[in-house]
C-alpha cells in the first residue's frame, strides 16, 4: 500500500510568506502623492513606443524594459492612479519574493529558502521600491532570476537552463545599467571555479556574446549620442568612505529607520558584523566545500557591483567624472545581501542557539518599526505633490496664475492642474537676470485682484534616501529662491505653507491680507510637522 505523503512544511511557510509579501506592498499603496520620478515613469509610459523608445535614448540615464512593461500595463485601461500604476511593481516585488525560494534552497536548504524568502518579504527597502513606479523591483526579480538559472546550470549543463539565464540576463541588461556590473561578477567567479566547472565558463563567455549582439540594439545608438556621459545624473553625489556603512545600513533597516535612533545604529553594526563572520568563514574555510562554493558565488554578487561602483562614485580629480552610487540602484545586491545575512544567523544559531535568537530578534525589531514608519510616519513620506497641487486647485480663483520652472511640469501634468494659467520661469544664471525676466514677462492678464502661486521644490538628493536633514535643506533652498526674492519685492506674500519636499507660497496685493497684517509686515515661514492651511 502506499503511503500518501503529506503537504510539505516548506510549501505552507512559503504560501504564507507570499501572502505576507503581497499584504506589506499593497498596503497602503496610494496613501503617498507620486514624486517626480514616479510621474515622470507614467508620463513616459503613456507615450507611444516609438516616441518611448526615443525618449530614453534622449535621456539615457535608464534602459527601456520597464517603461515598455509599463506602456503595455496603462493600455489594459484600468486607469492612471496612484495604485494601479504602483501595482506593477508591487507584482515584481512579490515575484522577487517567490524567486527568493528556489535560489536560496539551490544555495543552502529548503530552509534555507524559506529564511531567503522571508528576509526579502519584511525588507523594509524591498517594500518602499516595490510600491514605486519605477523599475527596481523588476531589477530585483530578473536578477535573481539570472542567479538562479545560473546556480541551476552549475548541476545541469541543459538547455533549458541556458534559455532561462539568456532570457532573465538580457531582460534585466534592458532594465537597469547595473546589471551589467553583476554580470562581471558572475564572470569573476565562474574564472576563479574554472577548474571545478570546466567547460562552463567557455559556454558562459559564448552566452554572454550572444546577449552583447542582442543589446547592441540598444548601446549602439547610446553611444552615437555621446555615450552615458551625457545622462542627466549630474546632481548625484560623490560618494564617500561612509557610505558603504550607511548603505548596509539600507539594505537592512530601510531609509525609513531613524539614523538618529541608537538601537538601529547598533543594528546596523551587527549587520556588518555578521558579513564579517560569514567572510571570515568563507576564507577559512570553515563552511562545508559544495555550500562555501555557491556562498562565495553570493559574495562576489554582493560586493564586486557595490565596490565598483563606490569606486567610480569617489571624487576623483578627473575630466567627466560621474557619479552613480545611489542605494536604489544598487537595489539588485539586496537579495545577495540577505542570503548572507541569513546564512550568518544560521551558522551563529548552529552553534549558540541563544545567541543566534538574540541576533534575530536585535534585528526583527528594528526592521518592524522601520515597516510600521514606512507606513504610518509622515516625515519619510515621498514629495508631496499631489497634496500641494490639490490645495491649488481647491483655492485658485478668477485671476490666479501659478509661476512654474520646466522641471515641475511633469506631476503638474500627472495631477491634471488646470484650474488656474501656468507661467515658465527659465533656468537663468543670476539674480540679476532673473529680475530683467520677471520684469519684462510679468504676467499680462494678472488682474488686479489676481494672486501668484509658486511651489519650490526641493527633491531628496541623499544616496539612502535618508530625511534626517531634508527640511533644512528646504529651508534654504527657499531662503536663495531668486523668484521668491523678486516676488517679495511686488507683491506681499499672503501665506505660505510646507509639505514633504514642497514649499508652497501665495503672493497678492496688501488688501488679500487680514486686517491685522496690511501694516507691510507678512507671515513667517512657517515650518510645521503637518501643513497649515492657507487661509
Amino acid at each position: 500500500m502506499v503511503r500518501r505523503q503529506g503537504w510539505p512544511a516548506h510549501y505552507s511557510w512559503m504560501l504564507f510568506i507570499l501572502l505576507l509579501a503581497f499584504v506589506l506592498r499593497i498596503a497602503y499603496l496610494d496613501a503617498q502623492s507620486l514624486w517626480w520620478d514616479e510621474a515622470l515613469s507614467v508620463v513616459v509610459g503613456s507615450m507611444d513606443l516609438p516616441s518611448l523608445v526615443e525618449n530614453r535614448l534622449s535621456i539615457r540615464n535608464h534602459a527601456p524594459l520597464y517603461f515598455m512593461l509599463l506602456h503595455f500595463w496603462l493600455g489594459l485601461g484600468l486607469g492612471h492612479s496612484e495604485f494601479v500604476v504602483r501595482t506593477l511593481s508591487v507584482i515584481f516585488g512579490v515575484l522577487a519574493v517567490a524567486a527568493m525560494f528556489p535560489l536560496s534552497n539551490l544555495i543552502g536548504s529548503k530552509r534555507m529558502g524559506v529564511i531567503g524568502a522571508f528576509a526579502l518579504a519584511i525588507s523594509p527597502f524591498n517594500i518602499w521600491y516595490s510600491q514605486e513606479v519605477r523599475m527596481y523591483s523588476l531589477a530585483v526579480f530578473l536578477v535573481v532570476m539570472s542567479h538562479y538559472f545560473l546556480l541551476r546550470l552549475l548541476h545541469e549543463d541543459k538547455m533549458r537552463n541556458w534559455l532561462g539565464y539568456g532570457a532573465s540576463t538580457l531582460a534585466a541588461m534592458y532594465t537597469h545599467y547595473v546589471a551589467l556590473f553583476i554580470i562581471l561578477a558572475q564572470m569573476t567567479y565562474l574564472t576563479l571555479m574554472r577548474r571545478r566547472y570546466r567547460a562552463l565558463p567557455g559556454r558562459w563567455l559564448l552566452c554572454m556574446v550572444i546577449l552583447g549582439l542582442l543589446y547592441t540594439p540598444w548601446l549602439i545608438p547610446i553611444f552615437l549620442r555621446g555615450g552615458l556621459a551625457g545622462a542627466p545624473i549630474s546632481w548625484i553625489p560623490a560618494a564617500r568612505p561612509e557610505d558603504l556603512f550607511w548603505t548596509i545600513y539600507d539594505f537592512g533597516l530601510g531609509s525609513t529607520a531613524s539614523t538618529t535612533h541608537p538601537f538601529n545604529v547598533l543594528a546596523a553594526l551587527l549587520l556588518v558584523a555578521i558579513l564579517a563572520y560569514v567572510s571570515f568563514l568563507l576564507v577559512r574555510r570553515k563552511l562545508v566545500t559544495q555550500q562555501g562554493n555557491k556562498l562565495w558565488f553570493v559574495w562576489f554578487w554582493l560586493w564586486l557591483p557595490l565596490v565598483l561602483v563606490f569606486l567610480i562614485s569617489l571624487d576623483w580629480p578627473l575630466p567627466q567624472k560621474r557619479s552613480v552610487y545611489m542605494d536604489r540602484y544598487l537595489s539588485p545586491l539586496v537579495p545577495a545581501f540577505l542570503i548572507l545575512i541569513g546564512y550568518g544567523i544560521v551558522e551563529i544559531s548552529r552553534r549558540k542557539k541563544v545567541l543566534g535568537l538574540l541576533v534575530t530578534i536585535a534585528l526583527l525589531i528594528p526592521i518592524g518599526a522601520s515597516t510600521y514608519s514606512l507606513f504610518f510616519d509622515q516625515r519619510y513620506y515621498r514629495d508631496q505633490w499631489r497634496d500641494a497641487i490639490t490645495e491649488i486647485g481647491q483655492n485658485a480663483r478668477s485671476g490666479d496664475v501659478l509661476l512654474v520652472r520646466p522641471h515641475q511640469y511633469v506631476p503638474l501634468y500627472y495631477y491634471n492642474l488646470r484650474e488656474i494659467p501656468w507661467y515658465t520661469v527659465p533656468y537663468l544664471e543670476s539674480k540679476q537676470e532673473y529680475e530683467t525676466f520677471l520684469d519684462s514677462e510679468r504676467p499680462t492678464d494678472l488682474s488686479e485682484g489676481g494672486r501668484i502661486w509658486t511651489m519650490i521644490v526641493c527633491e531628496n538628493a541623499d544616496p539612502h534616501r535618508f530625511v534626517e536633514g531634508a527640511q533644512q535643506e528646504l529651508r534654504e533652498k527657499v531662503e536663495k529662491d531668486e523668484i521668491r526674492a523678486w516676488l517679495l519685492q511686488n507683491y506681499q506674500l499672503l501665506e505660505e505653507r510646507v509639505y514633504y519636499g514642497i514649499y508652497l507660497a501665495l503672493y497678492g496685493n496688501s488688501q488679500d491680507l487680514p486686517q491685522n497684517q496690511r501694516q507691510g509686515s507678512r507671515t513667517l515661514v512657517l515650518w510645521p510637522a503637518s501643513p497649515v492651511p492657507l487661509q
